[in-house]
C-alpha cells in the first residue's frame, strides 16, 4: 500500500518510480492532495476543455485538465494505451463508443459519470471515447497515460471520418518532456 501522497512533487516522484505492484491505480488512490495546490496549474479557457502537462517522458504523461461547464472532447481512442482519470474537483461523464466504419455512424455503447475524488481506468478495448462535464462548474481532472500520447485518432461528426491528431499541451511545466 502506497503513503498517502499529500503533494505534486511527491506524485510525480511516485510515478517516476513505476506502478509498483499495485500499480498505477494504487498511487491514484492515495492522492490527497488539497486542490488549492492544483490552482496555479489550472488553465481554464472559454473556447475549450484545456491540457496541462505536469510530468511527461516517453513511458507516461501526467495531465491535468480543466473543463468549464459543458466543454468536451472529441471521440477519440490513443492506439491501446492505458489510462486513468482521477476527478480532483466537479464532475465528468465518460461516453463510450463504437464507430461503424462502412457508413461511419457511431453507437453510444455507455457511459461512466465519476464525481470528485473518483477515478476510472480507460483503455481502447473499450472503443473509442469522449470526455465531458456533465457538472454544473468548473472541473479539474488529472489523468495519467501511460507511454506518452503521441497521436490519437478522431472522429469527426460533422464529416464522418476519422483522422489522426497529434495532441498539444495548453500549458507546461518544465517537467514535461516534448
Amino acid at each position: 500500500m502506497i503513503p498517502t501522497i499529500k503533494t505534486i512533487s511527491d506524485l510525480k516522484k511516485n510515478i517516476n518510480l513505476g506502478p509498483g505492484y499495485g500499480g498505477y491505480t494504487e498511487i491514484l488512490k492515495a492522492i490527497n492532495i488539497p486542490f488549492e495546490d492544483w490552482k496555479s496549474i489550472c488553465n481554464f479557457s472559454d473556447k475549450k476543455y484545456t491540457r496541462n502537462c505536469i510530468s511527461s517522458c516517453d513511458e507516461y504523461e501526467l495531465l491535468l485538465m480543466c473543463w468549464k461547464k459543458d466543454q468536451h472532447s472529441p471521440i477519440h481512442s490513443y492506439h491501446f494505451q492505458e489510462s486513468w482519470l482521477k476527478v480532483l474537483k466537479g464532475k465528468l461523464t465518460v461516453d463510450i463508443y463504437q464507430i461503424n466504419k462502412e457508413d461511419m455512424k457511431t453507437i453510444r455503447t455507455g457511459s461512466i459519470t465519476i464525481g470528485e475524488g473518483e477515478y476510472i481506468y480507460l483503455n481502447d478495448n473499450m472503443g473509442y471515447h469522449s470526455i465531458r462535464n456533465t457538472g454544473q462548474e468548473t472541473t479539474s481532472s488529472l489523468h495519467l497515460n501511460v507511454d506518452r500520447v503521441k497521436e490519437w485518432e478522431v472522429f469527426n461528426e460533422d464529416s464522418k471520418t476519422i483522422h489522426k491528431v497529434m495532441p498539444t499541451y495548453d500549458t507546461a511545466t518544465a517537467d514535461c518532456d516534448f
